[in-house]
């Protein structure tokens, strides 16, 4: 039972890190992929310090600058619930201005991206509501936990449906995961499952950790192949795709979290 517990405080705390240092790597992706586009466009080409203070790069520092103070917030415990919640709310921001750049891009993959920003959003929601409080006298706001517990269930149950519905995220799994359509069948069955109980709010942080390991795996052979994704008939571009896949760690710190509480 000891070593049981020292795993279990482990993944308590590998959640803990991932959830509060997520914004850094949000910045990070920010950064590379506006200097990427800034490469590429023909005669735009960067090279004085005057050159990055154009007027296009305005919202570039705008939304680097929130991630910074929240990631420096929540990493410090420096007013960390407030810090959450701006984060939670400029994913929101972020991410419909990401869709809007790519009106374009297939439906199924406008979908993805907004429900795992959703997901994002509600481990953003559960710093805001205390659950990650490091000294106790503030009361937890229990509506918000649920509200977070409820938008990670959403976010499995989206994923089984992706799988299940959309030709090329099911085409991405078989080709990149061994196992053909059995394999197909136990992905989804390993989304569905959790999110049942992560909803019902029955043994939700075993259920949770169970499908950490899922989007573990999930997440290193299917999102993390830019060169498949690359080449697919989404077409995503590299820093994009890193984006996408990258959310995934604050999902999975989110679902460690959910350990914190026995009873929901």
């Amino acid at each position: 039972m000891a070593v049981l517990d020292r795993v279990l405080r482990v993944l308590d705390a590998l959640g803990l890190f991932l959830i509060t240092r997520f914004p850094f790597i949000e910045l990070f992706v920010l950064l590379m992929s506006t200097g990427e586009e800034a490469e590429n466009l023909p005669g735009a080409r960067t090279l004085t310090f005057r050159d990055t203070l154009r007027r296009e790069y305005l919202l570039v520092y705008i939304n680097a600058l929130i991630f910074f103070v929240c990631g420096t917030g929540m990493t410090l415990d420096l007013k960390r619930r407030k810090c959450g919640l701006a984060a939670a709310l400029h994913v929101v921001v972020y991410t419909g201005v990401t869709l809007y750049q790519l009106k374009k891009s297939s439906e199924y993959l406008i979908v993805r991206m907004a429900a795992r920003s959703a997901a994002v959003c509600g481990g953003y929601l559960f710093v805001a509501a205390g659950l990650t409080d490091s000294q106790r006298g503030q009361a937890k706001v229990f509506q918000a936990l649920k509200v977070s517990r409820q938008i990670l269930a959403f976010y499995l149950f989206c994923n089984a449906y992706m799988v299940w519905a959309s030709e090329e995220d099911r085409l991405a799994h078989i080709k990149n995961i061994p196992g053909g359509q059995f394999m197909i069948v136990m992905v989804i069955a390993l989304y569905v499952i959790p999110a049942l109980s992560i909803y019902a709010g029955y043994e939700a942080g075993y259920f949770a950790r169970i499908v950490v390991w899922h989007l573990v795996v999930v997440s290193a052979l299917v999102d993390f192949n830019t060169k498949y994704w690359r080449r697919s008939s989404s077409h995503v571009a590299f820093w994009v795709q890193i984006q996408h896949a990258a959310r995934n760690l604050a999902v999975i710190g989110s679902l460690l979290l959910l350990g914190r509480k026995r009873y929901w």
